[in-house]
């Protein structure tokens, strides 16, 4: 069984250095693109492909992932290691402390300066992520609207998930934007949260405010790339990323971290590996049931993310 996964891998990662040939020759072949954009489910192996193709061509990588925009989450988030930042620039991560708040709207901004500066540079940038909403709102070139917040409606809407439960919450959205359902978890109190607050200020859905707010033309050109490795390989190889982080010392950063931004509602705890480990070290699971909760979590993760993406028809899939 082990020397039939080694094999898979083995096949994998070929395939991967044969990718990164075809991205590289055909970048070579167009002028007019901005950026080379690569995609796909977690533990795909989009981080060692964007790698190889910006070290071919003497590019820079922009991390399009949302949990490694924080400091200091390092090993949960797969955060490219210190050696392979000093091989390639890396931008778009460790830029925010855990008690700070980040949008799409911000990422863009963002994006759009980098991708100025290195036009002016002649450098290649190579975006690389996982976060649906990122990803999106660069390739449709969606201007999301920075809608006024209401902290005493959101109040509001906390206190009746406190009362009523999240679930009753949870299926008016099913109603109201089964799109947006596709891509926002039962249990992410946060997102149903911002939902409800977002439709009772505007009397739109997300949906909704996402096709309105379309900008005619981008004003960045794409080539973007979908890996997936299938099912059953990605499975494993999830299991080997969480063996991985595990081994690395996620429990001893999360306890740091804890030391510093005692605080467990901060945005960043509630990424997958964070959560789990939390929840061990309050005591409420071992560590080999900790061990199994993340490898479910990110499996989760994975299909929602292969949901998200599978509309998509402009992407060039691997």
């Amino acid at each position: 069984m082990v020397s039939k996964h080694k094999d898979e891998a083995g096949k994998w990662a070929h395939r991967l250095a044969g990718f990164c040939d075809f991205i590289v020759e055909s970048a070579l072949e167009r002028a007019d693109i901005t950026a080379i954009l690569i995609c796909g489910p977690t533990a795909s192996g989009k981080s060692s492909l964007a790698m190889c193709v910006a070290e071919r061509l003497n590019g820079l990588i922009v991390s399009a992932d949302s949990m490694q925009l924080y400091r200091g989450f390092d090993i949960g988030t797969a955060k490219p290691t210190q050696t392979d930042q000093k091989r390639i620039t890396h931008e778009m991560i460790d830029i925010l402390d855990p008690d700070q708040s980040y949008s799409v709207a911000l990422y863009v901004e963002s994006v759009a300066r980098i991708l100025k500066e290195a036009q002016q540079s002649k450098k290649q940038i190579v975006i690389c992520g996982g976060t649906g909403q990122y990803i999106s709102a660069l390739l449709d070139g969606i201007s999301y609207a920075k809608h006024s917040r209401d902290h005493l409606l959101r109040a509001e809407i906390e206190r009746e998930v406190d009362d009523s439960g999240l679930e009753i919450l949870w299926q008016k959205l099913v109603k109201l934007d089964p799109q947006a359902a596709q891509t926002i978890a039962p249990s992410d109190r946060r997102r149903i949260v911002r939902f409800h607050e977002q439709y009772r200020l505007t009397g739109k859905t997300r949906t909704v405010i996402n096709q309105q707010s379309r900008l005619p033309d981008s004003l960045h050109r794409f080539v973007a790339y979908y890996i997936d490795p299938g099912k059953a390989e990605l499975n494993q190889r999830i299991i080997d990323r969480v063996d991985q982080m595990l081994a690395a010392g996620l429990v001893e950063e999360t306890r740091s971290l804890l030391s510093k931004y005692p605080d467990i509602s901060l945005q960043p705890y509630s990424g997958i590996g964070y959560r789990e480990t939390i929840a061990y070290l309050q005591g409420q699971f071992s560590l080999s049931e900790t061990r199994d909760w993340i490898i479910i979590h990110t499996r989760q993760y994975a299909k929602r993310q292969r949901t998200w993406f599978r509309p998509r028809t402009d992407l060039f899939r691997f």
